[in-house]
């Protein structure tokens, strides 16, 4: 009872967070690109997801955020577990008298570190969402074709067809439609959420920013979890290297009662004796 209640009472160590950690912003950002792409990739190939019922269509939509968030997640994850590993590393090494350099600091963990690096991969997309939001128009009329009676009754009066013509007309893209189709490509997996993409345009547009901060939060989530990853796992590989020497004393006693001329020793290496020669 008493070990136990010390342990539950021992405080855990601070970890070390990096000094300078600068440099590895860029391949941090280099690396995040993969799962930007995958985004990308993933909306435009389930695009087609419209002509699925609406019932369906948002049950496989749920399914493949879920699935993106949760690989930002494990990257995140990974990405905070062997930086909190590096920063441990670093105490362990400064500990005995080594040398340690500006690399090995700014291999440590630092939130400020990932958070710089997932920001430079999503701000911009991030910004255009924002105007997008801010000048988002609600939703009014469809350009359509004339109905046919109507063209054929007075398709050579110029006074009717004239004005009526500007409804046919077609509209050239302007700066605006460019920002938004440039950040439908990032929230294309959160469109197929909604019936009828057209006329709900107002409300994508305005929670645009929200879906494509939810990729850097997730992220950042994982990341900040991976000093707690990394701990588990040290606890395992602990468990594991008692139950692996627990198992070779068992092993060597067996051995000795049984006569073997075999000892085990830490470590798993064997020695032979030698056996005493008569003259």
């Amino acid at each position: 009872m008493g070990n136990a209640a010390k342990k539950k009472n021992k405080k855990k160590k601070p970890l070390r967070r990096a000094q300078r950690w600068q440099s590895r912003v860029l391949p941090m950002a280099g690396k995040m690109l993969v799962p930007l792409i995958a985004i990308i990739v993933m909306g435009l190939m389930f695009s087609a997801l419209q002509a699925v019922g609406h019932g369906l269509r948002v049950v496989l939509a749920l399914a493949i955020i879920a699935g993106m968030l949760l690989f930002l997640f494990s990257e995140g994850l990974n990405r905070g577990a062997e930086d909190a590993a590096a920063s441990r590393s670093y105490v362990s090494l400064s500990a005995k008298g080594m040398k340690l350099d500006e690399k090995d600091d700014a291999m440590c963990y630092h939130p400020l570190k990932a958070l710089c690096a997932v920001m430079a991969v999503f701000i911009v997309p991030l910004a255009l969402a924002c105007v997008v939001a801010l000048t988002a128009k609600g939703y009014t009329y469809s350009l359509q074709d004339l109905p046919t009676w109507l063209t054929e009754s007075y398709g050579m009066r110029e006074d009717v067809m004239g004005p009526l013509g500007a409804y046919t007309a077609q509209q050239g893209m302007a700066a605006q439609d460019w920002l938004r189709l440039i950040v439908r490509l990032f929230v294309m997996n959160y469109i197929n959420l909604f019936d009828d993409p057209l006329t709900t345009g107002f409300i994508i547009d305005r929670l645009s920013p929200l879906f494509i901060l939810s990729y850097p939060a997730v992220y950042m989530i994982g990341y900040l979890r991976g000093p707690a990853s990394n701990r588990k796992l040290e606890k395992m590989n602990r468990r594991a290297k008692k139950v692996a020497v627990r198992k070779a004393e068992k092993r060597s006693l067996a051995e000795e009662l049984t006569g073997a001329q075999t000892q085990v020793h830490y470590g798993h290496k064997k020695e032979e004796h030698k056996k005493k020669v008569l003259i």
